[in-house]
C-alpha cells in the first residue's frame, strides 16, 4: 500500500469517527477532512489511463452528495477503487509520514485503540531528536511546542484538535532529522549447542536505552520548576547539599532507577551540567549573563546576531563548548567564527562569560 493510499484510508476512517461525535468542534474537523478527500477525488486526472479504468466509481464520487451517509459497501468501493489512485500534492515524504502517524494517533484515541501508546512514543522520540536541532532557525522558533510534546502533561491534556495543531506545527520540520540508518550484519556461526540451556540477563538493548533516555528527559522537563533544577535553568550556582538533594530526587526515590543504571546509560558526568543540557536555560537569565556585551552601544548587526545565537544556544542546549564558536551556526554568521566578528579582547571576554555560565551548572 502506498503512503498516499494509506493517508486516504486513515483520513476517511478518522472523518467517520469525528462526525459520529457529539462534540461540534470534532464534527467540524471531521467535515473538513471529508471535504479534503472529496477535493482529492475531484482532482484526479480524468485523462489518466489508470483513472479511466476506474471511471465509473471515480465519476460517482466526484459528486459531493455521494459521500453523504456512506454505507459499508461504499467505503469498500472507496478503498478498492479511489484510494489506490491517490497521489499527495506535497512532495515532502517525511511530512507525509508524520501526517500518517499523527492521524493514526487521533483515530486510535477516538476508537480507544491499543496502539495509541506506541504511536505517541514515536512522536515523542521524533520531538526529542528535533529538540537537538535548535541551531536551525525554523526549528528554534517551534522549540516550545517541541518541548511540550515530549511531556506526559501534553498528551494527558491534548484533545484531537490540539494534536492536529501539533501536526501542522511540526510536519515541515521532520526533514531536518538525520536518517536513522540500520546497519547490516553478516554472520558466520558454528553451532556448538551441547543441549544445556542456561538463562542469561540481557543488558539494555537499543530500544530500552532510548526508552530510558526519554523517561529521564521527560521527568526532568516535567520537574523543571523544582527549586534546584530552577536554579540550574536560571544560572544560579548550586551547593553540594543541593546536588545531593538532586541525586536523591532522581535516583534514591526510585523513579528513574539507580545511579548505577544512569551511569551505564550516560557515563560519568557532572549531574548539574547534565540536567542543564536537558532542561536548557532560561532566556532572560542567558541575556543577563551577556548583559555587559549587549549594553555596548557600538555593536553592529552581525555582532548582535552572534550574541543572540549564543543566548539561543544556551536556552536550547544549556551548556556551550567555546570551541563551537568556530563551527556552524556561528560560522554561518562569519566564516571566521567569533574572531571574525569581534576583536581579540572582546572575543576572549565572551569566552570567559561562556565558561562562567557553564561552571554555574556545577557545584560551588
Amino acid at each position: 500500500m502506498s503512503l498516499s493510499q494509506r493517508l486516504f484510508e486513515i483520513r476517511l476512517r478518522l472523518s467517520f469517527a469525528c462526525l459520529a461525535s457529539d462534540d461540534s468542534e470534532l464534527r467540524e474537523y471531521g467535515q473538513s477532512i471529508l471535504a479534503q478527500l472529496i477535493s482529492q477525488t475531484q482532482g484526479l486526472n480524468t485523462e489518466s489511463f489508470i483513472v479511466r479504468q476506474h471511471w465509473e466509481v471515480v465519476d460517482k464520487y466526484r459528486d459531493p452528495n455521494a459521500w453523504n451517509a456512506l454505507t459499508d459497501l461504499d467505503v469498500k468501493e472507496l478503498f478498492d477503487h479511489i484510494a489506490p489512485l491517490m497521489s499527495e500534492v506535497d512532495q515532502d515524504e517525511y511530512a507525509k509520514r508524520f501526517d500518517a502517524l499523527v492521524l493514526d494517533i487521533q483515530l486510535n484515541i477516538l476508537n480507544d485503540g491499543k496502539r495509541q501508546t506506541y504511536l505517541i512514543q514515536k512522536v515523542i522520540s521524533m520531538a526529542g531528536r528535533l529538540s537537538k536541532k535548535g541551531s536551525i532557525p525554523s526549528v528554534a522558533v517551534k522549540m516550545e511546542i517541541i518541548t511540550q510534546v515530549q511531556t506526559k502533561l501534553f498528551w494527558e491534556a491534548a484533545n484531537i484538535i490540539a494534536i492536529e495543531q501539533m501536526r501542522i506545527e511540526l510536519r515541515d520540520l521532520l526533514k531536518f532529522l538525520d536518517a536513522e540508518s540500520k546497519p547490516i550484519y553478516f554472520t558466520s556461526f558454528e553451532d556448538t549447542f551441547d543441549g544445556n540451556v542456561v538463562e542469561h540477563q540481557i543488558i539494555y538493548g537499543f530500544n530500552e536505552l532510548e526508552a530510558y533516555k526519554r523517561k529521564v528527559e521527560q521527568y526532568l522537563r516535567e520537574h523543571s520548576n523544582n527549586i534546584i533544577i530552577y536554579k540550574l535553568r536560571t544560572n544560579v550556582q548550586i551547593t553540594k547539599a543541593e546536588l545531593n538533594e538532586l541525586e536523591n530526587m532522581l535516583f534514591d526515590q526510585g523513579t528513574l532507577g539507580t545511579k548505577e543504571h544512569f551511569i551505564k546509560v550516560y557515563g560519568e558526568q557532572p549531574l548539574g551540567k547534565f540536567v542543564r543540557r536537558i532542561v536548557g536555560m532560561d532566556a532572560n537569565s542567558a541575556k543577563q549573563a551577556f548583559g555587559e556585551i549587549l549594553s555596548n552601544q557600538t555593536l553592529n548587526a552581525q555582532q548582535i546576531k552572534f550574541i543572540d545565537t549564543i543566548i539561543n544556544s544556551f536556552c536550547i542546549k544549556g551548556i556551550i563548548d567555546p570551541a563551537r564558536l568556530f563551527e556552524p551556526p556561528f560560522t554561518e554568521i562569519n566564516a571566521g567564527g567569533i574572531m571574525g566578528v569581534f576583536d581579540e579582547a572582546t572575543s576572549l571576554r565572551i569566552i570567559d562569560l561562556i565558561n562562567v555560565v557553564n561552571h554555574r551548572a556545577e557545584v560551588a
